[in-house]
């Protein structure tokens, strides 16, 4: 009688086990992640040299974390005299490290200061050298990101571009987790160009929790919005603080039990397939848009800037 009491709770605890391990998996792989980077080549470099190097380190710390990202090229920053060929190998080494490139359009300029043809233009004049080299690696997948993530200021130019990515078989590139690093860069990069290691160590761990709080506050967002996990695509940039610091930011997502998937798979989720009608001059996250579109709002509060980078970043 005892034995087969025994059997019995053996055979329970097996089920819920399996059970456990089941709905653990099924919890980790609901939280997924699409990693982008924007202003390709480089922003903000010291020199060519500075950003060659930094794009050959950032490059291999995405290797290291088996990352597939795409990079989004404004083709206006590769026209410096005399270093052209160099700054167009610096998005050929995208490709051959198996990255992927979209497009930002030429000179990353506002949609809500331009005309819907100008910005066309834009968009067409972004493509020359990103698509012959994504024709040499085999790329097919087109992307267009909007530069300040600025999507239209009248329902002219909002619904006509959109026609217009359509027409060209452009996928939009959402964005909802981003992380304020340019404002961070600025600061980091003043204190690179006066060989102040204390302050650049200092704006890099500020970046990092301030980091770590905007993924608090998004996923609390995503609840709110969505009413459950989703894959997210994060933004960030091609400067000199992530290039240092990108394994600590992937360790942010990491510990949080993010898995790591290629943007082409981030899009496939359901919740970028929603409509949203948000006519603004401003950029914002995409999580924004269909809470607005729904007529929703919010009591969270965005994480603030620390003051003193702030003001560093304002000249102060």
């Amino acid at each position: 009688m005892i034995c087969a009491c025994m059997v019995k709770l053996k055979a329970k605890m097996r089920i819920l086990f399996t059970l456990f391990f089941f709905f653990s998996i099924h919890l980790k792989a609901q939280k997924q992640i699409a990693i982008t980077v924007d202003d390709l080549p480089f922003v903000q470099e010291l020199s060519l040299k500075h950003a060659q190097e930094s794009t050959a380190k950032l490059l291999s710390k995405m290797k290291q974390e088996n990352l597939e990202t795409v990079g989004f090229v404004n083709e206006g920053f590769v026209y410096k005299f005399g270093e052209i060929d160099a700054r167009i190998a610096l998005l050929d080494a995208w490709l051959a490290n198996g990255q992927e490139l979209g497009n930002h359009t030429f000179s990353h300029q506002s949609f809500s200061k331009l005309s819907l043809e100008d910005f066309k233009i834009e968009t067409l004049k972004g493509e020359v050298i990103t698509q012959k080299l994504k024709q040499k690696y085999g790329q097919k997948e087109s992307y267009f990101r909007f530069p300040f993530l600025h999507t239209g200021s009248d329902s002219l130019k909002k619904y006509g571009f959109e026609a217009f990515l359509k027409e060209k078989s452009y996928n939009n590139a959402p964005v909802t987790i981003d992380a304020d690093d340019w404002l961070f860069n600025k600061v980091y990069m003043d204190a690179m160009k006066s060989n102040n290691t204390t302050l650049m160590k200092s704006v890099a761990e500020k970046y990092l929790k301030h980091t770590e709080s905007y993924f608090d506050y998004y996923e609390q967002l995503t609840q709110e919005v969505a009413g459950r996990p989703i894959k997210h695509i994060f933004l960030c940039h091609a400067n000199a603080l992530n290039t240092d610091y990108f394994n600590e930011l992937i360790a942010i997502m990491k510990r949080r039990g993010y898995e790591f998937i290629p943007l082409k798979v981030a899009l496939q989720d359901e919740i970028y397939t929603r409509t949203e009608r948000v006519i603004t001059t401003n950029g914002f996250s995409w999580l924004h848009r269909w809470r607005m579109t729904d007529k929703k709002k919010t009591t969270l509060k965005d994480p603030q800037i620390p003051s003193d980078i702030q003001a560093l970043y304002e000249g102060k």
